[in-house]
């Protein structure tokens, strides 16, 4: 930095004589948040991490600088504040042991969505991301620092909301990069004026990106939604609340009309109980008719029912209607008018416009006149079926028809009654085979109906992520049959194979083979010199080491500082450190450890000795004189102590119990 230093806050260079922040104001020794990383802390050697700008369940975002270029930068850290806590004073993250398995999962999927749009970084909608790396143990992402202001300030500066040409200029770049993140199999869930920004040259960038978990309620994280921009299917993690491109739908929508009218959306939770969302048109006439119904229909509550993906919803937003409202309206008064052919009904229509349609009625009114002629021509022949009126009719040919087709009928019927009592009185012999095929029958034909069940859930990638995870995330979509197999390319319990590929559609409740890792086939056993036992499991697990193939047992036997590991053992074996340990030959690796009252006991057996020494030399002068006949020919206490209590201890337990039965 030479001899200038960097604000915390704006990071913009000043003497290092100073204290405050000439440029914004800012002391260098204001206090922070102490869950965060200290102001200051410079991460992967090269990026200074300056004040805390935002946080949510995910993690948290830092004003930054890159030291070895001088540029601003925004630091993203993953650091879901529920399942971790940080070193008071330091920068590493400390994880607590049972939420070890769902911090990895998520973070897996924070990295992952962070590589997806480092993918992206030449499209210039959404702030690249220039880099990525592990310290502090989690995760950081350096994206380019964004000049510009959010969307709801910039509204809030142009009078509350925006034309439709304004929006019609600025907006379609955004569109297309929404459409490129769908393809890219990225959702964002958090479209709103918070999250979308526009620089000084009007071009609008999209951040907020988080994983999935953080933009829906109840699941796993704690959540961050926009209320009035969230979609409904995102306040619940059920199967009924399905996800996917019509939930950014519904968000784009929702700035649209905010952006238009001025006015915020009413939240999607409140319209499910009572909808009373106006259309943009109603509070804006200036608003075309047709964007205000697209956007009313991308603001539909039921998923199903709303435009689907971003591409529908720009065609029908952009594409100029057939006929303005007034020209339907008029068609509408000009269909009701032309059906009728009477001379009574052409005054019907409007008299403005009959200069539009005079040429057209005239077309109609010369062929309707040749057909009424034409037709009146006719009926002037002779009519010949006025013949059939005089014609004689056989009395036989009256009736023959109706009696063929009774005899017909007869026929049917004696048929149909003969089934049905044959199959009504079944043989006895045959009567439980029956009962057998029928529920055959019966059963296959529920089979049959579950099977049938529409395939409406696209399977998604699972090789890569923990199984737990997994289980909990798509319950209400299908089943996971877990096969578990020692893999040594992925973690315990991280699943490496699925039985049905990524893409293929399901049914909802349909069973899903799964291989999950149980870990390595082998590991080298790590050195517990000086470790407790959450270290040494944290050590293990780190090895490769499983926590079903190890387990820790108190020592009996060692002394030491408490809850320290002492020993190893394999099958009643004593291995040292740097052993190679099989996982697959299912052999137990047995832990000992110094138990946390061992040396307590140590000192309480030691000190009884040395009192009860005198009394167990007095008692045996009246019970056993031939062993402790020396005892009472030295009565003075002090001289005897030094030497008796080194013979003592040789049978420390014997002795003491000894003497405690014979005292009681």
């Amino acid at each position: 930095m030479g001899d200038s230093k960097y604000c915390f806050k704006c990071m913009e260079p000043y003497g290092q004589e100073l204290h405050v922040c000439p440029s914004c104001g800012y002391v260098e020794t204001a206090s922070y948040d102490p869950m965060y990383v200290p102001p200051g802390t410079i991460l992967h050697s090269k990026y200074l991490c300056g004040i805390l700008l935002e946080y949510n369940g995910e993690g948290a975002t830092y004003i930054g600088c890159d030291t070895t270029t001088g540029k601003k930068v925004l630091i993203r850290e993953y650091m879901p504040i529920n399942l971790c806590t940080r070193v008071k004073g330091k920068a590493i993250i400390s994880v607590n042991y049972n939420n070890l398995a769902k911090y990895k999962a998520f973070m897996a999927e924070y990295t992952e969505l962070n590589k997806s749009l480092a993918r992206l970084r030449n499209n210039s909608n959404i702030p690249p991301v220039l880099d990525m790396f592990a310290e502090n143990n989690t995760t950081y992402t350096i994206f380019e620092y964004i000049e510009g202001v959010k969307m709801l300030d910039y509204l809030k500066e142009n009078a509350g909301e925006l034309s439709w040409e304004q929006v019609s200029k600025i907006f379609p770049p955004l569109f297309t990069t929404i459409g490129i993140l769908h393809n890219a199999g990225i959702i964002h869930r958090a479209i709103s004026p918070d999250t979308v920004y526009i620089t000084d040259k009007g071009e609008l960038k999209l951040s907020g990106f988080c994983v999935s978990a953080v933009r829906t309620a109840n699941a796993g994280l704690e959540y961050e939604l926009f209320k009035g921009y969230a979609a409904p299917e995102q306040y619940s993690a059920n199967s009924s609340s399905r996800q996917g491109s019509w939930t950014d739908v519904y968000g784009v929508c929702a700035l649209l009309y905010r952006a238009l009218t001025g006015c915020m959306p009413v939240d999607s939770v409140s319209r499910q109980k009572h909808d009373d969302l106006h259309e943009p048109h109603m509070l804006d006439s200036r608003i075309p008719r047709h964007v205000s119904r697209v956007i009313m229909e991308g603001m539909n509550l039921n998923g199903r029912d709303r435009i689907q993906t971003i591409t529908e919803l720009v065609t029908r937003l952009f594409e100029q209607p057939a006929e303005d409202e007034e020209d339907m309206d008029s068609t509408v008064l000009l269909d009701s008018g032309i059906p009728s052919e009477t001379p009574s009904a052409a005054p019907e229509a409007p008299v403005y416009q009959q200069s539009a349609y005079q040429h057209e009625q005239q077309s109609y009114e010369q062929p309707q006149e040749v057909i009424h002629q034409r037709s009146a021509a006719s009926y002037k022949k002779p009519r010949r079926d006025d013949s059939y009126k005089y014609e004689k009719v056989n009395t036989v040919d009256r009736i023959k028809v109706p009696i063929i087709i009774g005899l017909l009928l007869l026929a049917i019927l004696l048929t149909l009654s003969v089934i049905l009592i044959s199959i009504l009185t079944p043989p006895k012999d045959e009567t439980s085979s029956v009962r057998t095929r029928r529920s055959s029958i019966s059963s296959n034909v529920v089979d049959d109906a579950e099977a049938t069940k529409a395939a409406d859930t696209e399977m998604p990638k699972l090789v890569g992520r923990f199984y737990e995870v997994v289980k909990e995330k798509w319950k209400d979509y299908f089943v996971l049959d877990a096969e578990y197999e020692y893999n040594n390319d992925y973690e315990n319990d991280m699943i490496f194979e699925q039985a049905v590929p990524e893409g293929e559609m399901v049914s909802q409740g349909q069973v899903i083979k799964v291989k999950v890792s149980k870990g390595k086939e082998s590991a080298y056993i790590p050195d517990f010199a000086g470790m407790t036992v959450d270290q040494y499991k944290n050590a293990l697990d780190k090895a490769g080491i499983t926590d079903f193939n190890y387990q820790f047992i108190e020592s009996k036997s060692s002394y030491g500082k408490a809850n320290t590991v002492v020993e190893l053992q394999v099958d009643g074996k004593v291995v040292s450190p740097n052993t190679l340990f099989s996982n697959k030959e299912g052999k137990k690796l047995t832990v000992f450890y110094v138990s946390e009252n061992a040396n307590a006991q140590q000192y309480a057996t030691a000190a009884p000795q040395v009192t009860e020494a005198p009394a167990t030399t007095a008692e045996p002068v009246t019970q056993a004189p031939t062993t402790a006949a020396p005892a009472p020919t030295d009565p003075p206490p002090t001289d005897p102590p030094p030497t008796d209590p080194p013979q003592q201890p040789e049978q420390p337990v014997e002795g003491g119990e000894g003497s405690g039965e014979e005292q009681q």
